[in-house]
């Protein structure tokens, strides 16, 4: 009799597992599956300085214009495509110029890689390579507000037409900038100093 009543039991709980509700799905959407699966590596590199602009540091974020501060950005670079952007790993932001009738050209950060022009590595000055409306060129426009900020920052420009005078009045690509500021530089980029922070 001990025997059967096992049997009785072992069927009584297959007859549950067999009229359970199904397991919720684990599939994912077409949309989560797109999504780029990326571990982010804490990581520190060199900054890009601008030694004509107080040494002053390449930073900024998604969605603005590339400025120039004492603490630039340090996470490591990405080269890749003709593009500059940071981190190295799990790019979050890219430097892209924006087209316009000026030869200084502003620089804003995005969140996908728009310009494929860069000449980028470690231990070089950033280069834009030619296109068909410019040269290629290594100088940038860096220049100060016309408001105070709270340490020294300075908006920088790519500068398409290196022997071009200074600019002397505002624009419609230099809103908010005192132009007696403006100072020609480059963005160097130091070598290769990454290391993976645990």
């Amino acid at each position: 009799m001990k025997a059967s009543l096992s049997c009785v039991s072992v069927l009584l709980a297959l007859s549950g597992l067999i009229g359970a509700a199904p397991a919720p799905s684990t599939t994912t959407t077409a949309a989560e599956a797109d999504e780029t699966f990326c571990i982010q590596v804490v990581q520190t590199g060199p900054p890009i300085v601008a030694p004509g602009a107080g040494n002053l540091k390449l930073t900024g974020s998604v969605g603005n214009q590339a400025i120039l501060q004492l603490g630039g950005l340090t996470q490591g670079w990405n080269f890749s495509n003709g593009g500059l952007g940071s981190p190295q790993w799990c790019t979050g932001q890219w430097l892209n110029i924006v087209p316009g009738p000026h030869p200084w050209k502003r620089l804003v950060w995005g969140s996908s890689q728009v310009t494929t022009t860069w000449k980028a590595g470690f231990d070089s000055d950033l280069t834009a390579k030619k296109t068909a409306t410019y040269s290629q060129t290594s100088t940038f426009l860096a220049c100060s507000h016309n408001y105070p900020t709270f340490a020294p920052e300075m908006v920088v420009f790519l500068l398409t037409d290196s022997t071009v005078a200074l600019p002397t009045a505002a624009d419609d690509t230099l809103v908010d900038i005192d132009v007696s500021s403006c100072v020609k530089t480059k963005l160097h980029i130091g070598s290769d100093t990454s290391s993976v922070v645990s």
